[in-house]
């Protein structure tokens, strides 16, 4: 008997309740990756209609709807895209993850028709977060786009994160509505429901409680006061000579730096690219911040970007009170923007610091695997310059990389937001600087290091889910059809 043929047709729902279910999905997709967090939750029922939907229908009819549902998902993004790229980009980046999704769907729908077992719940998780990890991993553009950072709210289930990764979130989240699905589906056959409910409620359950355990945990830990701070952004006016604009913007981070030192910061962090200087003029304008970190007693640290003849460097200056000066260079470049700078080779490491300390800048925090080489750090200073409209998104990104990798960060984002976060991925303390106003913060960052599962073993559950994909198909494949 054919797949189809075991279908019951009068069990299919109807074209108006396929409908349904596709703008339902969607418009829980639209919410769910909105790149100002509020509504992440709902990543664990929008696949859930479409997953409804696929297990009743023929595979053209899967792929349709789950491509129209995340289609609608990604217009979310649209106006925020509009402002970074023209409309062909857009397009590609739109229509993509929605191809993506479909071929999700269809097949973890053939899985489980094919294989009728119980543990095929665990394909729609697996493929997901395979394919995430996949993909990301050969991205030009790091990890920006997975679902796992739609989570970064919860405290509890991102501490996953310490020891699979980002791709253990995004599994976590997805096998709720897989299960779901799966006892429904399953539901002439309790024993099949027993064992999906069984092992659903150990998985997730075990990260809820791991996420407790790790959330809530007593560690040892000492202070440092830092500051944050970014200057106006209409400071950066065309209509001034360049000279003058500079050098009210360097008067208006000593008025703002010396502020928080005399409320007790011992660091000072400023935002990226606060400058774009000739490389003849950089040690002038060091200069200018070697006199105010003296000035003020305070160590001083912060992006800018030299011009060379045919290049640019995006470099970050550690400048201690004494004059010492410590310079690292950004690794990853956003494409397009940053299309001519340079990539740093070196990993930011501090050296003469109270603490096992380090520096990297903005995108550099999209790429989990360069973030894995900061070993044994304890504290991260991360200059960084966002797009106003993702300045909760990408601020969540690099905090992620702190959860992973067990480590303090402290992220300046200019047009975005400001920054302390512990190993936990709890904000310690947090300013909006996305309108432009000068904003300043000032917190005690707590110090230590965690080790962590995922900084030692790396994307080894990615590369889990990866097999158990592989494992499925091969196992589907040669299911006899009764």
């Amino acid at each position: 008997m054919t797949q189809s043929h075991r279908m019951n047709n009068s069990l299919r729902p109807s074209r108006l309740a396929v409908v349904a279910a596709t703008l339902l999905s969607g418009c829980l997709w639209y919410f769910t990756i909105d790149i100002r967090g509020d509504f992440g939750f709902l990543l664990w029922i929008a696949p859930l209609p479409i997953l409804w939907v696929s297990l009743q229908n023929s595979a053209r009819v899967s792929f349709f709807t789950a491509f129209f549902a995340y289609l609608i998902g990604r217009t979310n993004w649209v106006p925020f895209l509009s402002l970074l790229m023209p409309v062909l980009p857009i397009t590609i980046l739109t229509l993509m993850p929605a191809l993506a999704f479909g071929l999700y769907v269809c097949i973890n729908r053939w899985i489980v028709l094919k294989s009728r077992s119980p543990w095929s719940v665990l394909a729609f998780p697996a493929l997901v977060s395979a394919i995430e990890f996949v993909l990301f991993s050969v991205s030009r553009d790091g990890t920006a786009g997975s679902l796992a950072y739609s989570q970064a709210n919860y405290v509890t289930l991102i501490q996953i994160a310490s020891v699979t990764g980002i791709w253990g979130i995004v599994f976590t989240a997805s096998l709720f509505p897989a299960a779901l699905v799966g006892l429904w589906h399953f539901r002439k056959s309790p024993r099949h429901q027993l064992l999906i409910a069984t092992f659903s409620t150990v998985l997730i359950g075990g990260v809820i409680v791991f996420g407790l355990l790790r959330s809530t945990e007593e560690t040892p830990y000492t202070q440092i006061p830092v500051g944050i701070t970014a200057v106006a952004e209409d400071l950066y006016q065309d209509n001034v000579p360049a000279t003058l604009m500079k050098q009210r913007i360097v008067a208006q981070y000593d008025q703002q730096i010396g502020a928080l030192a005399n409320q007790g910061a011992a660091y000072v962090l400023f935002p990226e690219k606060i400058f774009h200087i000739r490389e003849t003029l950089k040690d002038s304008l060091l200069g200018a911040f070697k006199k105010i970190a003296a000035q003020h007693h305070v160590t001083v640290i912060g992006g800018i970007a030299v011009r060379k003849e045919s290049s640019r460097l995006n470099l970050v200056e550690f400048i201690s009170p004494d004059g010492t000066v410590q310079e690292y260079q950004k690794r990853f470049h956003v494409q397009g923007f940053e299309g001519d700078f340079e990539p740093g080779k070196t990993i930011g490491f501090l050296h003469g610091t109270p603490c096992e300390a380090g520096m990297a800048i903005c995108k550099d925090m999209d790429f989990p695997v360069w973030l894995r080489g900061y070993h044994n750090v304890e504290l991260l200073f991360v200059p960084a310059w966002d797009f106003v409209a993702d300045g909760w998104l990408h601020s969540r990104m690099a905090i992620l990389r702190g959860v992973e990798n067990g480590y303090t960060i402290v992220r300046a984002g200019r047009q975005g937001r400001l920054t302390v976060s512990d190993y936990r991925g709890v904000v310690v303390a947090e300013a909006n600087a996305e309108q432009g106003a000068a904003t300043s913060l000032l917190a005690k960052a707590p110090v230590y290091h965690v080790k962590t599962v995922y900084s030692a073993w790396g994307d080894w559950f990615g590369w889990l889910c990866v097999a158990t994909v592989i494992g499925f198909v091969a196992f589907a494949k040669f299911a006899k059809v009764e």
